[in-house]
C-alpha cells in the first residue's frame, strides 16, 4: 500500500537528535507527571528519578511547563513510531488476504494494545491537555494527519471493490476510533466490570470483546426489514 500524500510526521523529528541523559529526563517526567499531575509534580523529583541533578533538567527545559510540552513528540517519534504508523501499514498491506473484518479486528486490536502500554503517556497527556491545549499541537497538526489519510485511503478502496456501502468515510472513521477509546476508557474506569443493577458484568478477553463490538459496526443492531406480503416491509419477528 503506497503512503499516503501526507508527510510522515516521525521524519520531522531525529531520534539522533536527543542524548541519552535528554530521554531519561522525558522517561522520569511522564512518570513523575503520571502519578502525581502536572501542578503537584516538582523539577527535584523529576531529576531524582532520572537520575540527574535539577540544574540538568533546566540546561534541557527551561521551566516545567517547557518540560511538559517537550514531552509528546520525541517520545511519539521514538516509541510509538515502530507501532502507530507501521503496524497499521503493515496491517493494510495484508489487503485481500485477509477477509475486510479481520483487517478491521487487526486494527482494533493493535491500537487497544498500543493504548494500553503506553497508558501511562497517554494519561498524563490527556490529563494536562485541557489545561495546556498545545500539548496536542503534535498529534493535530502531524501524525492525525498521516494516519486519517493512510485509513481512509484504505477504506476508499474498499468501498471502489464493493466491500462495504458508500457511506460518508469521515462519519465511519470516526465511530470506528470512538469504539477503540470508549473500550478502553471503560475497562480503566470499571476494572472488574460493567455495574449494573443485577450484578457487575465481567469484561472478557479483548479478542471477544473486540469482536462483538465490530459485529455491531460492521452489521448495526436493527434486524434487516423484510418485505411484507402485498407490499410495505416489516422487521422479522423474535
Amino acid at each position: 500500500m503506497k503512503k499516503p500524500g501526507v508527510p510522515d510526521p516521525f521524519h520531522l523529528f531525529a531520534d539522533e537528535d536527543m542524548t541519552e541523559k535528554h530521554w531519561r529526563i522525558l522517561e522520569a517526567a511522564i512518570r513523575v507527571f503520571s502519578e502525581k499531575g502536572f501542578s503537584a509534580a516538582r523539577t527535584r523529583e523529576i531529576a531524582e528519578e532520572a537520575g540527574v541533578s535539577e540544574g540538568t533538567v533546566f540546561n534541557y527545559f527551561k521551566t516545567k511547563k517547557d518540560l511538559l510540552t517537550g514531552l509528546l513528540l520525541p517520545l511519539v517519534a521514538r516509541y510509538f513510531r515502530p507501532l502507530l504508523a507501521r503496524s497499521v501499514e503493515n496491517i493494510l498491506n495484508r489487503r485481500g488476504h485477509e477477509p475486510f473484518d479481520q483487517v478491521l479486528f487487526d486494527i482494533m486490536k493493535d491500537r487497544v494494545q498500543l493504548i494500553e502500554k503506553n497508558w501511562p503517556l497517554i494519561k498524563t497527556v490527556a490529563a494536562e491537555a485541557a489545561f495546556h491545549p498545545e500539548l496536542l499541537d503534535p498529534v493535530r497538526t502531524r501524525v492525525a494527519p498521516y494516519m486519517i489519510a493512510l485509513v481512509t485511503e484504505w477504506f476508499q478502496g474498499e468501498k471502489s471493490r464493493g466491500t462495504v456501502r458508500d457511506v460518508d468515510d469521515t462519519t465511519a472513521l470516526r465511530v470506528f476510533m470512538s469504539m477503540i477509546v470508549g473500550y478502553v476508557l471503560a475497562r480503566k474506569a470499571f476494572p472488574e466490570g460493567l455495574p449494573l443493577e443485577s450484578g457487575t458484568v465481567p469484561w472478557e478477553a479483548d479478542d471477544v470483546e473486540i469482536r462483538r463490538m465490530l459485529d455491531i459496526y460492521l452489521h448495526g443492531i436493527a434486524r434487516p426489514i423484510e418485505p411484507r406480503e402485498g407490499g410495505g416491509a416489516h422487521a422479522p419477528e423474535n
